[in-house]
């Protein structure tokens, strides 16, 4: 796993900036033990792909691939984004069993990141709590009451 990891990492420069991808990069470094890097890459991967007042998500960098359009929402920019948050940083695995056992990886957040909480998330038809501290063994997903 670290060898991939290091792989797709060492690939970071030539790479983000492209759609789809990029938005991935920051859990990627987070999951390698690099805050720091997981901030930058989290900062290249997604926010330099928001422009304008209403901060669009574009599919291309503008400054990495001038040549595109600049078209945008792109969804899977967002959506990479929001699985970074959701799945990704929290270390949540879902499967077919209970959600309870979902968080199987420790905490890593971006440098300066202490906490992801999310008070409503669905979770087969129910309202569950995601809450995904720094450092913590694992996160927490527990059903609201």
């Amino acid at each position: 796993m670290h060898e991939t990891l290091g792989y797709f990492l060492d690939l970071a420069d030539s790479y983000v900036g492209a759609p789809m991808l990029s938005a991935l990069y920051g859990v990627w470094a987070a999951r390698a033990g690099d805050r720091a890097l997981s901030l930058r890459l989290l900062d290249e991967g997604y926010a330099q792909f928001t422009v304008g007042r209403f901060g669009q998500v574009l599919e291309y960098r503008p400054d990495k691939f001038p040549e595109q359009p600049q078209a945008g929402p792109f969804a899977a920019n967002i959506g990479g984004f929001l699985m970074s948050l959701m799945t990704g940083f929290p270390g949540l695995q879902p499967t077919l069993d209970d959600p309870h056992s979902w968080p199987c990886k420790r905490v890593i957040l971006p440098d300066g990141w202490q906490e992801i909480a999310i008070e409503h998330l669905w979770v087969r038809g129910r309202p569950y709590r995601l809450r995904a501290v720094q450092g913590a063994e694992r996160a927490t997903l527990e059903p609201q009451s």
